[in-house]
């Protein structure tokens, strides 16, 4: 699988915003991947720009395409598939990342000259040449794959009693259950076990009056 899509190059005018952003909390194990070239994507979190350019949705928001590079319209324009920062209020003191300058507090500079956005407070990695967020999806060898749904497997109901020599209690990694003994049994040893075991001689046990 090639990365989803590029990251801007590292360019004037703040360019390397949001390319190749894996982003958006949102659940995807019910959806179905749809092919964006020779990448494979959830409609949910991408939009595929001329069939073969992958955009982020993050938090509802549909970036578009520009030049070589993905933005918000919140916060870029595009002209001449160049990018242009829109003024902001309060702005951050801007950082040097390579030839680029950027606001700590939205991105993190790697290698000294790629920058990732951080996305909700967290901050995303790099793979290769794009950004990914390490909850939805893995980096191996350079390359992004979904993270695969995660699958539960329901434990067997509880017996409503647990007969003579049974186990009186059932242990998983998550802890351990005690389990009730069936009437005239009690736990010993995590089994469940008959007075008569203890006293054979018990008249109630050898059916002696």
């Amino acid at each position: 699988m090639q990365p989803l899509f590029r990251v801007v190059n590292m360019a004037p005018f703040l360019s390397f915003v949001l390319s190749a952003v894996v982003a958006g909390i949102v659940a995807v194990s019910a959806e179905d991947l749809l092919s964006c070239g020779d990448a494979m994507y959830f409609p949910s979190q991408y939009t595929c720009f001329d069939g073969n350019f992958l955009c982020p949705i993050i938090n509802g928001d549909r970036n578009l395409r520009c030049g070589a590079d993905c933005y918000s319209t919140s916060q870029y324009t595009c002209s001449d598939d160049t990018l242009q920062l829109k003024p902001q209020d309060g702005a951050d003191t801007l950082e040097n990342c390579g030839d680029a300058r950027f606001s700590a507090s939205q991105y993190v500079c790697f290698d000294g000259d790629f920058l990732c956005p951080i996305i909700d407070g967290t901050a995303t990695l790099r793979c290769d040449d794009a950004c990914f967020d390490p909850t939805q999806y893995t980096c191996t060898d350079g390359a992004l794959s979904p993270v695969p749904a995660p699958t539960t497997s329901a434990a067997p109901p509880a017996p409503s009693c647990v007969s003579h020599f049974g186990d009186s209690q059932i242990c998983s990694d998550q802890g351990c259950l005690q389990l009730a003994c069936c009437p005239g049994l009690f736990a010993v040893a995590d089994k469940c076990r008959s007075p008569c075991d203890f006293n054979p001689s018990d008249p109630s046990c050898t059916g002696s009056s």
